[in-house]
Protein backbone atom coordinates (compact mmCIF):
# COMPACT_ATOMS: atom_id res chain seq x y z
CA UNK A 1 0.00 0.00 0.00
CA UNK A 2 1.91 3.05 -1.22
CA UNK A 3 -0.66 5.78 -0.61
CA UNK A 4 0.71 8.57 1.58
CA UNK A 5 -1.54 10.48 3.95
CA UNK A 6 -0.30 14.07 4.00
CA UNK A 7 -0.81 15.97 7.24
CA UNK A 8 -3.16 13.20 8.23
CA UNK A 9 -4.48 14.46 11.55
CA UNK A 10 -3.45 16.93 14.19
CA UNK A 11 -5.26 17.40 17.45
CA UNK A 12 -4.67 18.07 21.11
CA UNK A 13 -4.91 15.62 23.97
CA UNK A 14 -3.82 15.61 27.56
CA UNK A 15 -2.39 12.19 28.32
CA UNK A 16 -2.81 12.12 32.08
CA UNK A 17 -0.35 10.59 34.48
CA UNK A 18 -2.38 7.43 34.99
CA UNK A 19 -2.20 6.60 31.30
CA UNK A 20 1.55 6.71 30.90
CA UNK A 21 2.06 3.56 32.93
CA UNK A 22 2.19 0.65 30.50
CA UNK A 23 1.74 -3.07 31.08
CA UNK A 24 5.23 -3.84 32.36
CA UNK A 25 6.80 -0.45 31.67
CA UNK A 26 6.39 2.61 33.89
CA UNK A 27 7.67 5.85 32.45
CA UNK A 28 10.95 6.76 34.22
CA UNK A 29 9.91 10.11 35.66
CA UNK A 30 9.95 11.01 39.35
CA UNK A 31 10.38 13.80 41.89
CA UNK A 32 13.39 13.62 44.19
CA UNK A 33 13.62 15.51 47.49
CA UNK A 34 17.15 16.71 48.28
CA UNK A 35 18.50 18.60 51.29
CA UNK A 36 20.67 21.63 50.49
CA UNK A 37 21.92 23.52 53.57
CA UNK A 38 18.85 25.17 55.15
CA UNK A 39 16.42 24.30 52.36
CA UNK A 40 14.88 21.39 50.50
CA UNK A 41 15.09 21.10 46.72
CA UNK A 42 12.54 19.18 44.68
CA UNK A 43 14.25 17.77 41.59
CA UNK A 44 12.18 16.64 38.60
CA UNK A 45 14.03 13.77 36.95
CA UNK A 46 13.13 12.54 33.46
CA UNK A 47 15.20 9.54 32.42
CA UNK A 48 12.94 8.68 29.50
CA UNK A 49 13.13 9.42 25.76
CA UNK A 50 10.24 11.92 25.61
CA UNK A 51 9.62 15.39 27.02
CA UNK A 52 7.36 15.40 30.05
CA UNK A 53 4.84 18.05 31.08
CA UNK A 54 4.70 18.23 34.88
CA UNK A 55 1.99 19.89 36.96
CA UNK A 56 3.15 20.27 40.57
CA UNK A 57 1.19 21.77 43.46
CA UNK A 58 2.69 22.50 46.87
CA UNK A 59 0.86 23.54 50.02
CA UNK A 60 3.13 24.92 52.74
CA UNK A 61 2.66 25.79 56.41
CA UNK A 62 5.33 28.06 57.93
CA UNK A 63 7.44 27.65 54.80
CA UNK A 64 8.48 29.65 51.77
CA UNK A 65 8.11 27.91 48.41
CA UNK A 66 9.91 29.19 45.33
CA UNK A 67 9.14 29.85 42.54
CA UNK A 68 5.48 29.33 43.50
CA UNK A 69 2.98 26.87 44.94
CA UNK A 70 1.74 25.84 41.47
CA UNK A 71 4.37 24.86 38.93
CA UNK A 72 4.01 23.78 35.31
CA UNK A 73 7.22 22.73 33.58
CA UNK A 74 8.40 20.80 30.55
CA UNK A 75 11.29 18.47 31.38
CA UNK A 76 13.32 17.40 28.38
CA UNK A 77 14.39 13.79 27.74
CA UNK A 78 17.19 12.64 30.07
CA UNK A 79 17.05 15.92 31.97
CA UNK A 80 16.90 16.70 35.68
CA UNK A 81 15.83 20.18 36.84
CA UNK A 82 15.17 21.96 40.10
CA UNK A 83 11.38 22.24 40.24
CA UNK A 84 11.05 24.09 43.53
CA UNK A 85 12.88 25.05 46.70
CA UNK A 86 11.37 25.03 50.19
CA UNK A 87 12.69 26.70 53.34
CA UNK A 88 11.33 27.64 56.72
CA UNK A 89 9.97 31.14 57.25
CA UNK A 90 12.01 31.22 60.44
CA UNK A 91 15.44 29.52 60.31
CA UNK A 92 15.42 26.36 62.39
CA UNK A 93 11.63 26.32 62.77
CA UNK A 94 9.65 23.22 61.81
CA UNK A 95 7.43 23.53 58.74
CA UNK A 96 5.04 21.35 56.78
CA UNK A 97 4.69 20.88 53.03
CA UNK A 98 2.28 18.66 51.11
CA UNK A 99 2.72 18.02 47.41
CA UNK A 100 0.77 16.50 44.56
CA UNK A 101 1.74 16.20 40.95
CA UNK A 102 0.81 14.61 37.66
CA UNK A 103 2.75 14.30 34.47
CA UNK A 104 2.00 13.60 30.84
CA UNK A 105 4.03 12.63 27.80
CA UNK A 106 4.83 15.30 25.23
CA UNK A 107 5.70 18.96 24.84
CA UNK A 108 2.53 21.11 24.47
CA UNK A 109 4.48 23.55 22.28
CA UNK A 110 5.18 20.90 19.63
CA UNK A 111 4.07 21.87 16.12
CA UNK A 112 3.70 19.41 13.28
CA UNK A 113 5.80 20.19 10.21
CA UNK A 114 4.00 21.38 7.09
CA UNK A 115 5.75 18.86 4.84
CA UNK A 116 5.16 15.78 6.98
CA UNK A 117 3.90 12.59 5.31
CA UNK A 118 2.51 9.39 6.84
CA UNK A 119 2.35 6.01 5.18
CA UNK A 120 -0.66 3.82 5.86
CA UNK A 121 0.03 1.58 8.86
CA UNK A 122 -0.40 -1.71 6.97
CA UNK A 123 1.66 -3.84 4.58
CA UNK A 124 1.64 -2.98 0.89
CA UNK A 125 -0.97 -4.68 -1.24
CA UNK A 126 -3.62 -4.69 1.48
CA UNK A 127 -6.77 -2.57 1.72
CA UNK A 128 -9.27 -2.02 4.51
CA UNK A 129 -12.47 -0.10 5.21
CA UNK A 130 -12.35 3.07 7.29
CA UNK A 131 -14.87 2.73 10.13
CA UNK A 132 -14.62 6.22 11.60
CA UNK A 133 -12.92 9.39 10.38
CA UNK A 134 -13.41 13.11 10.86
CA UNK A 135 -15.88 14.36 8.27
CA UNK A 136 -17.64 11.01 8.17
CA UNK A 137 -19.98 9.10 10.47
CA UNK A 138 -18.81 9.39 14.07
CA UNK A 139 -20.04 7.05 16.80
CA UNK A 140 -17.40 7.00 19.55
CA UNK A 141 -14.86 9.64 18.49
CA UNK A 142 -16.53 12.50 20.32
CA UNK A 143 -13.80 13.70 22.70
CA UNK A 144 -10.78 15.95 22.05
CA UNK A 145 -8.49 12.93 22.22
CA UNK A 146 -10.24 11.08 19.39
CA UNK A 147 -12.25 13.45 17.21
CA UNK A 148 -9.54 13.50 14.52
CA UNK A 149 -8.54 9.84 14.83
CA UNK A 150 -9.09 7.18 12.18
CA UNK A 151 -10.48 3.70 12.80
CA UNK A 152 -9.39 1.11 10.25
CA UNK A 153 -11.59 -2.01 10.27
CA UNK A 154 -9.02 -4.81 10.14
CA UNK A 155 -9.11 -8.50 11.11
CA UNK A 156 -7.47 -9.60 14.35
CA UNK A 157 -3.82 -10.38 13.72
CA UNK A 158 -3.27 -7.85 10.94
CA UNK A 159 0.32 -6.52 10.99
CA UNK A 160 0.42 -2.89 12.14
CA UNK A 161 3.31 -0.84 10.75
CA UNK A 162 4.77 2.49 11.83
CA UNK A 163 3.27 5.31 9.77
CA UNK A 164 6.23 7.55 10.51
CA UNK A 165 9.70 7.36 12.02
CA UNK A 166 9.97 7.95 15.76
CA UNK A 167 10.83 6.65 19.22
CA UNK A 168 8.57 4.35 21.23
CA UNK A 169 7.71 6.28 24.40
CA UNK A 170 4.83 4.24 25.83
CA UNK A 171 3.62 0.67 25.59
CA UNK A 172 0.63 -1.12 27.06
CA UNK A 173 -0.03 -4.70 26.07
CA UNK A 174 -1.38 -6.66 29.03
CA UNK A 175 -5.12 -6.09 28.54
CA UNK A 176 -7.18 -8.95 27.12
CA UNK A 177 -10.85 -7.92 27.25
CA UNK A 178 -12.77 -6.02 24.57
CA UNK A 179 -16.36 -4.88 24.18
CA UNK A 180 -18.82 -2.00 24.10
CA UNK A 181 -17.75 -0.64 27.49
CA UNK A 182 -15.77 2.63 27.86
CA UNK A 183 -14.21 1.29 31.07
CA UNK A 184 -12.26 -1.40 29.23
CA UNK A 185 -8.59 -0.60 28.70
CA UNK A 186 -6.90 -0.96 25.34
CA UNK A 187 -3.39 -1.99 24.35
CA UNK A 188 -1.35 0.59 22.50
CA UNK A 189 2.00 1.82 21.28
CA UNK A 190 2.86 5.53 21.41
CA UNK A 191 5.59 6.86 19.09
CA UNK A 192 7.27 10.25 19.50
CA UNK A 193 7.99 11.93 16.14
CA UNK A 194 10.87 14.28 15.41
CA UNK A 195 8.63 17.37 15.57
CA UNK A 196 7.26 16.41 19.00
CA UNK A 197 3.91 15.02 17.85
CA UNK A 198 2.86 11.54 18.95
CA UNK A 199 1.54 8.65 16.88
CA UNK A 200 -0.94 6.42 18.71
CA UNK A 201 -1.67 2.84 17.60
CA UNK A 202 -4.46 1.41 19.74
CA UNK A 203 -6.60 -1.74 20.23
CA UNK A 204 -3.61 -4.00 19.56
CA UNK A 205 -3.77 -7.69 20.45
CA UNK A 206 -2.47 -8.61 23.90
CA UNK A 207 1.29 -9.25 24.09
CA UNK A 208 1.62 -8.87 20.32
CA UNK A 209 3.94 -5.87 20.32
CA UNK A 210 7.07 -6.14 18.20
CA UNK A 211 8.79 -3.04 19.64
CA UNK A 212 10.21 -2.07 23.02
CA UNK A 213 10.20 1.08 25.11
CA UNK A 214 12.83 3.55 23.89
CA UNK A 215 13.29 1.82 20.53
CA UNK A 216 13.65 3.88 17.34
CA UNK A 217 11.27 2.72 14.61
CA UNK A 218 11.38 3.56 10.92
CA UNK A 219 8.28 4.16 8.79
CA UNK A 220 7.00 0.78 7.67
CA UNK A 221 8.53 -1.16 10.58
CA UNK A 222 6.34 -3.73 12.35
CA UNK A 223 4.86 -2.37 15.59
CA UNK A 224 2.52 -5.21 16.52
CA UNK A 225 -0.71 -6.91 15.50
CA UNK A 226 -4.26 -5.63 15.56
CA UNK A 227 -6.80 -6.93 18.03
CA UNK A 228 -10.19 -6.24 19.56
CA UNK A 229 -9.16 -5.17 23.06
CA UNK A 230 -10.56 -2.26 25.06
CA UNK A 231 -13.59 -0.13 24.21
CA UNK A 232 -14.22 -1.74 20.85
CA UNK A 233 -17.34 -3.00 19.08
CA UNK A 234 -15.30 -4.92 16.52
CA UNK A 235 -11.71 -5.60 15.44
CA UNK A 236 -10.00 -2.42 14.28
CA UNK A 237 -6.94 -0.22 14.55
CA UNK A 238 -7.38 3.18 16.14
CA UNK A 239 -4.73 5.55 14.75
CA UNK A 240 -4.21 9.19 15.74
CA UNK A 241 -1.55 11.88 15.72
CA UNK A 242 -1.52 13.76 19.02
CA UNK A 243 0.13 16.59 20.86
CA UNK A 244 0.04 17.23 24.57
CA UNK A 245 -1.89 20.18 26.00
CA UNK A 246 -1.55 22.32 29.07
Amino acid sequence: MTLLLRRLIFLTICILANTVHAGQQSYPFKLINQRDADRQVLMAQNKGPAPILMNLKLTAVDAIVEPSSSIVSVIKPNESISAATIRSKVPGQVYQVSSSYKYSIGDPDAVQGTDVTYRLPFPGGTSFTVGQVIGGKITTHTGPDSKCAIDFDVPIGTPVLAARKGIVVDIEQGNTLGGNDPRLKSNHVLVLHEDGTLGLYSHLAAYSHAVTFGQTVEAGMLIGYSGNVGYSTGPHLHFAVLTNTR
